[in-house]
């Protein structure tokens, strides 16, 4: 293995090993081992574990974070672009199912999330503020604090996503595709009729 290489497979292979066994489950030696390193690879390429966890946390965040401003800025009215983030929240999950995971280890672990998820998740607040004010200027969107609105945009998705195996196992079948797309749509509507005033089916 070629040393340019080697960030990018510790990556890799901490990010699926963090995932299935968190962040004091994984060990230094079942990372190395699995992106093909010598055992002091970690320490040469990314200072610590945590740095190295930072890292693939961030990885996950970040393209999230683009889309998600992707659909901020994209057509429709203020209300059915939110409805889009939220649709855009649950298409990342599907296709990076070891998000869920990381977001609870990370809450876990405690502290000031590091700057590679800071930074990507403040634009996101940033831009779902912003898109909250344009409705509410406009009168799309009801009044209050755009600030505390934006945030209530992604938690619901964010709540369920991480809460999903708890959900199945109390007998609600999330991982079946039909319910998820129940799932999903009812989310979508639960926001925008959140955010309009609106009651849900009106």
């Amino acid at each position: 293995m070629h040393d340019q290489t080697t960030p990018d497979a510790l990556v890799s292979a901490a990010r699926a090993i963090f995932a299935t066994h968190g962040y004091h489950g994984a060990s230094v030696r079942a990372i190395t081992a699995a992106a093909g390193a010598n055992l002091g690879a970690i320490t040469y390429h990314f200072g610590s574990k945590r740095d190295l966890y930072d890292r693939v946390v961030g990885s996950v965040v970040e393209p999230l974070a683009e889309r998600i401003e992707r659909a901020v800025s994209g057509p429709g009215s203020v209300v059915e672009r939110a409805g889009d983030v939220v649709e855009t929240y649950f298409g990342y999950i599907l296709e990076n199912p070891d998000l869920p995971p990381l977001m609870l280890q990370e809450l876990v672990l405690g502290g000031v999330p590091p700057d590679a998820v800071a930074v990507p998740m403040r634009r996101v607040h940033g831009a779902l503020t912003r898109l909250v004010e344009e409705g509410q200027a406009s009168g799309e969107v009801r009044a209050g604090p755009a600030q505390v609105m934006s945030i209530f945009i992604l938690s619901v998705p964010v709540h369920l996503s991480i809460v999903r195996g708890a959900i199945a196992a109390a007998g609600v079948a999330l991982t079946d595709p039909s319910m998820w797309e129940q799932v999903i749509s009812a989310a979508r509507a639960f926001v925008e009729s959140g955010l309009s005033g609106e009651a849900v089916g009106r």
